[in-house]
């Protein structure tokens, strides 16, 4: 903008200051024809004014909806173990459960060697007491003083030193060979019981005799035996002391050590209802889970229904080879293919004991 327009514009806003201060009462004019349209002004100068007051704190905005659940992110790396605890103090001591079942016996101990006897007692030709056993075994006791004459010597009075008088020679309860002498010195030699390893038993039966046991057709049926008759003898090995179960008529090995046997000679009579029957015979050995049988064929009973049958002079031979056996009852019983009745008279059994 150039002075003369700048003038010209003072001139004007004087001039409508003056205006304004006179009082114009009179008829407005016609409105003029509009004149011609101005230059453009330039620009103003921008005048930044002082800044206002702080205005008064909106309201709270209402809460966002929350957003989506995002991705679970990768498991972290396992932490460090943490250090070990300090132990804890001991618990007291629990009361006592109660008593347990008594537990099953212990297997008997195997029997000891057989014991020797003594065949002679006698003062050798060094003066030396000689003890021979029956098995040839030889001990020397010590020297003893022998003396041919005829006099009394009391507490050894008179013999020389180092020498003594035998007094007694005995054995005791325990079989020892016990010798005394006069100085009251005393030799003990031990000895041992001879021992038993053979021996029989004959159980015969009463039961079966005064009511005969019904035989049902192809059924095993025990044979009884109670071991009351008569003619009963038994013989037993040494620490034996019973073989029979006599509320069943089983054979009872558990007192003989494994490795030793029995023969048995059965002797009963079957009367069968009808003629042509078949009769089988068995054993039933061991026990529980390890049971088991040994049968043979005693044959066909063709001489007729109502006619007795004796069998008595067959022999079975058993060994004990393991605990199932040895503690296990052995029971006799008898299979008819017919009905019928059976009579024990017993069963004689010869022993040999390992």
């Amino acid at each position: 903008m150039n002075d003369f327009t700048n003038n010209v514009a003072i001139i004007k806003a004087v001039v409508a200051k003056e205006l304004l201060k006179k009082d114009f009462t009179g008829r407005e004019g016609d409105k003029g024809v509009q004149g011609d349209k101005g230059d453009k002004g330039e620009d103003g100068e921008s005048i930044v004014g002082p800044q206002g007051p702080i205005g008064k704190s909106g309201r709270d905005g209402t809460d966002g909806v929350d957003g989506m659940v995002g991705l679970q992110g990768p498991v972290g790396k396992s932490g460090r173990d943490g250090l070990n605890g300090k132990d804890g103090k001991d618990g007291l001591d629990g009361s006592d459960g109660t008593e347990g079942p008594v537990g099953k016996a212990g297997q008997d101990g195997y029997n000891g060697k057989d014991g020797k006897g003594i065949k002679s007692v006698k003062v050798d030709t060094n003066s030396n007491l000689v003890v021979t056993y029956d098995d040839g075994e030889v001990a020397v006791a010590g020297k003893v003083s022998v003396t041919n004459k005829t006099e009394v010597i009391q507490n050894g009075a008179g013999l020389p030193v180092g020498h003594f008088a035998i007094h007694s020679v005995s054995i005791d309860e325990d079989y020892q060979l016990t010798v005394r002498c006069n100085n009251n010195k005393i030799f003990i030699l031990n000895t041992l019981k001879p021992a038993d390893t053979g021996g029989f038993v004959d159980y015969n039966d009463t039961s079966s005799a005064a009511s005969p046991v019904t035989l049902v057709t192809d059924t095993w049926t025990d044979l009884p035996n109670n071991g009351l008759g008569a003619f009963t003898n038994l013989k037993f090995p040494t620490d034996v002391t019973d073989m029979l179960d006599a509320t069943t008529g089983s054979i009872l090995v558990n007192e003989l050590p494994i490795g030793s046997s029995i023969l048995i000679r059965m002797d009963y009579t079957v009367t069968p209802n009808s003629n042509n029957s078949n009769l089988k015979f068995r054993y039933k050995l061991g026990y529980g889970a390890g049971e088991y049988t040994l049968e043979k064929s005693v044959g066909k009973l063709d001489e007729g229904s109502g006619v007795p049958y004796r069998h008595s002079l067959t022999t079975d031979y058993i060994y004990i080879g393991d605990e199932n056996t040895q503690n296990g009852p052995i029971q006799p019983q008898i299979k008819l293919s017919g009905a019928g009745t059976v009579v024990n008279a017993g069963m004689a059994i010869e022993i040999r004991k390992a």
